[in-house]
């Protein structure tokens, strides 16, 4: 149906049959047919605005041969974390969900973006600006990315290092960061209905231990256990979980063409 068609016509008015189908969906019985619904949806929408598709691709394919594992029965969540980040829930080797929208205002926070707002902020900033200009999309774009935010230097490596010492904006920009990658790591789990592996790409998961533990340390629920050791050794194409952990921890150098 043309999204046209779903805007301009009104919902038919349910008659019988509509209410008798609805009796019976709500009924008990019918319960444990809806549960056993597929978690991931039948029809997979390819587009993918903002992704890089082919690091994610060549990336959940190398993880399969790391793990000597058929791609195929593999549920994994590759995050592509450098200037523009992104995540990709990859089922049975196909991307069935990304946190990337069509502009960088969708999806995590990142270098020159503040990541998913509520497009009716930028109207209550320019109402209380009394600005009609584009300031207030400036101030989301350019002053509320992870540099500014933390007020440190234009490399995004320094916001983790800058963590050791005194720089609470630096500290402040981490916590909003890591939270908003765990937001989207947690909804990427209820579509892919649990996680076989997790993989880090890119040069900000490849060059920042202390990203790496952070997002980790929240799955421990998962059973995923960090080899702390492991981690702080600058791996590249290699598994960094403990070798008891359920869940699998790679760091992928991704081969761009």
């Amino acid at each position: 149906m043309d999204w046209r068609e779903i805007a301009s016509n009104p919902p038919a008015e349910p008659n019988d049959t509509d209410t008798d189908k609805l009796a019976a969906v709500s009924n008990s019985s019918n319960l444990a047919t809806i549960s056993a619904l597929p978690t991931v949806p039948v029809e997979v929408d390819k587009r993918h605005y903002g992704l890089n598709e082919s690091v994610h691709q060549y990336c959940a394919e190398r993880a399969a041969q790391i793990l000597k594992r058929d791609l195929n029965e593999l549920r994994l969540i590759t995050c592509n974390l450098d200037g523009g980040c992104s995540l990709a829930a990859i089922h049975n080797g196909q991307i069935i969900d990304t946190v990337t929208g069509f502009t960088p205002l969708e999806g995590l926070m990142i270098d020159y973006s503040s990541g998913s707002i509520d497009p009716s902020v930028l109207s209550e900033m320019m109402r209380q600006d009394n600005n009609t200009d584009d300031s207030s999309n400036r101030e989301v774009v350019k002053e509320s990315n992870l540099m500014s935010a933390a007020q440190v230097s234009d490399d995004p490596r320094s916001v983790a290092s800058e963590v050791e010492t005194d720089n609470s904006r630096a500290k402040q920009a981490l916590d909003i960061y890591i939270h908003r990658l765990r937001s989207c790591l947690g909804s990427m789990l209820m579509i892919l209905g649990g996680m076989d592996g997790l993989v880090f790409t890119a040069e900000l998961s490849e060059n920042s231990e202390i990203i790496r533990e952070l997002i980790c340390q929240s799955l421990k629920f998962l059973g995923l256990k960090l080899d702390l050791e492991q981690n702080q050794s600058d791996p590249i194409d290699s598994d960094i979980a403990t070798t008891d952990s359920k869940v699998r921890v790679l760091v992928i150098h991704p081969q761009e063409n």
